[in-house]
């Protein structure tokens, strides 16, 4: 989750600038090896991202589900080791849905962000339950609550992923209405758009997310209106879902 809206002045040089570091595997300026950090796609083609954090969480993990197969639309989960080890049928149902899965962290530890031991133990812990329900390493990461630093980058580097962030919150997280969720994504909606929702909670918690669930018909209606269509994060970016580079789709960045 995250407290604040991001601003979108500075995506595209900011993009420009982690996709050279992406093929050169290492940080532009120190020369130190980091993970890319993505917070927006290709943006030639009118595609955004819908992305929900913090699930497994039944059951609205199933119900967001149900709508997005019901409006052939895609869609990417940054899930909890913790709720993917205590809902495995749940991840797994995302894979074969044609969604695309992420990790993000097994325990959301807000000390997790200064990339210590206790990171990359907690890393791998939710890189194993991952696998061993999906049969693949996930090459996708999202920090808990959205806060990366250099040392993070570090070791997402080391371990082989690639941090995502987003650009467009739909602040589903502040328990507001229905209507403002769908205000929130609709009104900042743009080509190549990475869209911040949640199906779960904080350390596998079960909040009712009543709202997201409403809002979510309203929101791919809309989105379909205005010409947009919805897809995975590696669709829209390009970077593989799985560490062996296998189920890539997406995007030329020529």
């Amino acid at each position: 989750m995250t407290t604040a809206r991001l601003s979108s002045r500075w995506l595209v040089p900011f993009l420009l600038v982690t996709f050279s570091s992406f093929l050169l595997g290492s940080d532009c300026n120190s020369g130190v090896p980091q993970a890319t950090h993505l917070s927006s796609g290709c943006s030639e083609r009118r595609q955004v991202a819908l992305t929900f954090d913090d699930g497994p969480n039944p059951p609205y993990t199933q119900q967001i589900l149900d709508i997005l197969h019901a409006h052939d639309a895609k869609a990417t989960f940054f899930v909890e080791g913790e709720a993917a080890a205590a809902h495995p049928d749940l991840v797994r149902q995302e894979s074969e849905l044609g969604m695309a899965v992420g990790s993000h962290s097994y325990a959301h530890s807000e000390n997790l962000v200064t990339g210590s031991d206790d990171f990359e133990a907690d890393l791998k812990r939710a890189e194993v339950v991952l696998e061993g329900i999906l049969g693949y390493r996930p090459r996708l990461y999202r920090a808990p609550y959205g806060h990366t630093s250099e040392a993070m980058l570090r070791g997402l580097y080391r371990a082989g992923y690639v941090s995502i962030g987003w650009d467009t919150d739909s602040e589903d997280w502040s328990d507001i209405p229905s209507d403002q969720i769908v205000e929130n994504v609709l009104s900042e909606a743009h080509p190549g758009g990475i869209i911040l929702l949640h199906d779960g909670g904080i350390g596998g918690g079960n909040p009712d997310r009543t709202a997201t669930v409403e809002a979510l018909p309203r929101i791919l209606d809309g989105l379909r209106q205005q010409g947009y269509e919805p897809v995975t994060v590696p669709d829209l970016t390009g970077v593989p879902v799985a560490q062996d580079g296998s189920k890539v789709t997406g995007c030329s960045r020529s």
